[in-house]
């Protein structure tokens, strides 16, 4: 595997060989373990590069230690009214926002990197409340400051009612996610966003698949 690193000179290269010598007894699946525990043995962390005119991997050494860092907690509301306003609903939730400390540095300052967003909350429609707790994996883009991010990714949501009344049925507990939005630093550590989602089950409940169309409004305290 490659690694091209180096703040503060020239890009390098850094190259780092694993070879994994194995017994004629050794089955295939054991390989392949025994070779992803060498590789992650050997993943050192190395500070993030700059190279002017080219792309690069970096990684923040001041969180590569740890898997994901908490970037961003905060509360949001979201409503389907706009495009269904006969089975019009409301949520509320709190959510969390992992960001990667690998990172595509594509630009001085800007690079695009993978987040974890969770949330829990409880949606009401037609008299009756429901809880509902999703996991997204998006891929962002924005600064390294964490000033500014677009974000995009499908996930999964489990909701503990999916009927309400006679006019919104989700078909089951399980759906899927897609996830778009944008957010901002507003003042301090204070941030402001706007997320779309749109979740339905993709047919794994029935061929009755409506789906439904959220916009959610967020506010959250930013590391």
């Amino acid at each position: 595997m490659h690694y091209i690193y180096d703040r503060y000179r020239r890009p390098t290269i850094r190259s780092v060989t694993i070879r994994c010598s194995l017994s004629v007894k050794t089955t295939r699946a054991r390989a392949v373990v025994l070779c992803l525990l060498m590789s992650g043995l050997t993943a050192i962390p190395f500070r993030a590069s700059h190279a002017e005119g080219s792309a690069k991997i970096s990684i923040d050494e001041n969180t590569a230690k740890v898997p994901m860092e908490l970037i961003a907690i905060g509360a949001r509301y979201g409503t389907n009214e706009a495009t269904d306003k006969a089975g019009a609903l409301d949520r509320v939730d709190v959510f969390w926002s992992w960001r990667s400390p690998y990172a595509l540095e594509f630009k001085p300052g800007w690079d695009v990197s993978a987040r974890i967003n969770a949330s829990v909350g409880a949606i009401r429609g037609q008299g009756e409340t429901g809880g509902v707790g999703t996991l997204v994996p998006t891929l962002a883009i924005g600064d390294t400051g964490n000033q500014f991010s677009f974000e995009a990714g499908v996930g999964l949501a489990l909701f503990t009612k999916w009927e309400y009344g006679d006019v919104e049925d989700f078909g089951g507990p399980l759906q899927f996610i897609l996830d778009v939005g944008v957010n901002f630093r507003a003042y301090k550590r204070l941030g402001l966003g706007y997320r779309f989602q749109h979740w339905s089950d993709a047919g794994i409940h029935g061929s009755d698949n409506r789906g439904v169309d959220m916009h959610m409004f967020e506010f959250s305290y930013r590391n």
